[in-house]
């Protein structure tokens, strides 16, 4: 589990493409149904590419992209396709370049590097000939890594939904479904001071981060979203008698509007 800061990749002057920049907009809109998509690159033959520009050299660490359609695509930075992310050995691959990818949603950790952008060049698609299409583009750093997982009566994800109920003449009742929000409490015990006062940093923040349980490039379960911490900081609380046993609290990560 981790938090990381906001997704450097803000505005669309920020980004380059090779086709449709109308849609650039939804590379980082965060309902990602609303897809970007290639105009004229349904062909396998054919790459397009797109790279993000930052105005100062920017550390990075962290990569995502969601809800996509590659299966041949690379990565990498400051234009020089040599320049290539060191992943972590968790991840599929070790290096930024995919030939036979068949995941839609990944996430990628990386040693840190110094960059000033960040190009993708997207090659062929899973369904062959078809735009190349993304629904979500993160590019950022690590906040926080957490030194352990919760147990699992301690970590408790749902998805929160803002309803409309209609109430009918007839004692029907119909819904009206207006937006889907994460809501996750975290408790830890047993914490030590040191962990305490990071999560009492994160807690006094005065903007909103990220926050990935689960991050892996394979089989990703897509839990992902831009959060703020709710209500008191109770990690003071002892978790025992003893001083030694640690501290005590709840997480409680309330995900931001679009």
């Amino acid at each position: 589990m981790e938090t990381l800061e906001l997704n450097y990749f803000n505005t669309t002057t920020q980004a380059t493409v090779d086709s449709n920049t109308a849609l650039a907009d939804r590379l980082i809109h965060r309902d990602f149904t609303f897809q970007y998509l290639s105009d004229g690159f349904n062909d396998d033959t054919t790459t397009t590419s797109i790279t993000i520009s930052f105005d100062v050299t920017t550390a990075i660490d962290r990569i995502a992209l969601i809800q996509h359609n590659l299966k041949s695509f690379d990565m990498y930075y400051n234009g020089a396709t040599a320049n290539t992310f060191a992943f972590t050995s968790t991840s599929d691959t070790t290096v930024s370049q995919y030939s036979t990818n068949s995941e839609t949603s990944q996430f990628w950790s990386f040693t840190q590097v110094n960059v000033t952008s960040v190009t993708f060049d997207l090659k062929t698609t899973q369904v062959a000939n078809s735009e190349k299409a993304i629904g979500y583009m993160y590019i950022g750093a690590l906040n926080l890594a957490f030194p352990r997982v919760p147990n699992s009566s301690g970590y408790k994800p749902m998805i929160n939904e803002t309803q409309i109920v209609h109430r009918l003449s007839d004692g029907g009742t119909r819904i009206q479904k207006i937006e889907e929000k994460y809501k996750v409490d975290i408790k830890f015990k047993n914490i030590t001071e040191s962990f305490r006062d990071d999560l009492r940093d994160l807690w006094r923040r005065q903007d909103a981060f990220f926050f990935v349980p689960f991050g892996t490039t394979t089989s990703w379960d897509r839990v992902f979203f831009e959060t703020v911490w709710e209500g008191p900081f109770d990690f003071l609380t002892y978790a025992d008698d003893a001083v030694s046993a640690g501290y005590e609290g709840t997480i409680r990560l309330r995900e931001t509007p679009l």
